[in-house]
């Protein structure tokens, strides 16, 4: 059985969002907007707080394969949702941040400020608009377009750092610092296979995310070591198990909403096809006695940024594994 997880990890260093330059401006941008809301807004309108969520905020981006970044943030306003309908209220934001270079969206479940360079989209930053609730310690979503039909605009319940919380402790068999980094790794990986093998009627990131938070289970191989290609295997396994029967990844967290709602049943149907390929892939790699015909398989499914080792690395490498040491017999 061929050794790759060293070559995992070398896909991981080169999909992993880690560009200091890109943090730096996209962190730049959401403070300017934040500013620009304060300003703007009108003097008596509730006042709000700001948090980071998403893939930023739980330490699971990947790297854009279009270039165009991003950054989810949460703004709670200091009101109930009876002062605004959900789509008055992002209206309102709308109006507020409308700029030169920006072109601002309303979207179903946030606000999005693309940014335009040279007329490609380069940044982009998703406001979640939330208000508080009297019932309880959660918060409202703003849900609904600025067209749609009137049963399609609401407020939603939502735990959002409740979801934080969960996805940062990692799953419930997660029970160390670096059983979480596998369980982050393995998110990225699954996240760019994605994009890969289901170029549409895909899952959105947080049914993955959250499909980890609840089936992901750490591997080890016998000597201790972390084997991503095994704890792969079995995630999917259980994905794949799950999904087939039940249509449904849960929000673990309220309102415990099916995060695979979206899709149509030929698409689920193709997400649990592209799953049990996925899984034979694994099993293929796993079996391959030779790194480089491994990472050939594992590079069908993953895509070009997973390195495929050269026939003289692999090698040198069975040469000197040959080698019996000074003074031992065989």
């Amino acid at each position: 059985m061929a050794d790759v997880q060293k070559y995992f990890l070398e896909f991981h260093d080169a999909i992993k969002l880690s560009n200091i330059e890109e943090n730096k401006i996209l962190q730049e941008k959401r403070d300017i907007l934040i500013g620009n809301l304060k300003e703007k807004l009108p003097e008596d309108f509730p006042s709000f707080s700001q948090f980071n969520q998403g893939s930023y905020a739980m330490n699971t981006g990947v790297n854009p394969k279009d270039s165009d970044f991003d950054i989810d943030v949460g703004i709670v306003f200091e009101c109930l949702r009876s002062k605004f309908t959900p789509v008055g209220l992002k209206k309102k934001i709308r109006d507020a941040l409308a700029y030169a270079n920006r072109q601002v969206l309303i979207r179903r479940s946030c606000v999005t400020v693309q940014y335009i360079k040279s007329g490609e989209h380069c940044y982009h930053v998703d406001l979640a608009i939330y208000v508080k609730r009297e019932e309880d310690s959660f918060f409202d979503l703003a849900k609904g377009k600025e067209f749609s039909e009137e049963s399609e605009k609401y407020w939603e319940l939502s735990d959002p750092k409740g979801l934080i919380s969960k996805i940062q402790a990692g799953s419930t068999s997660c029970l160390e610092a670096k059983h979480t980094a596998q369980m982050r790794r393995c998110i990225r990986y699954l996240k760019l296979w994605r994009d890969h093998k289901l170029p549409s009627g895909k899952p959105v990131s947080i049914a993955l995310t959250c499909a980890a938070q609840q089936w992901f289970s750490p591997k080890e191989d016998r000597l201790g070591k972390d084997d991503d290609l095994e704890a792969m295997l079995n995630w999917a396994s259980q994905i794949h198990t799950f999904v087939s029967v039940t249509r449904n990844i849960p929000l673990p967290v309220q309102p415990y909403s099916n995060l695979l709602a979206e899709l149509t049943e030929n698409q689920l149907n193709g997400v649990c096809d592209r799953l049990v390929e996925l899984k034979n892939a694994l099993k293929e790699a796993r079996a391959e006695d030779d790194p480089v015909e491994a990472c050939k398989k594992l590079m069908k499914q993953f895509g070009k940024c997973f390195p495929v080792p050269e026939k003289s690395e692999t090698a040198k490498v069975s040469i000197k594994a040959a080698v019996l040491p000074s003074g031992t017999s065989a």
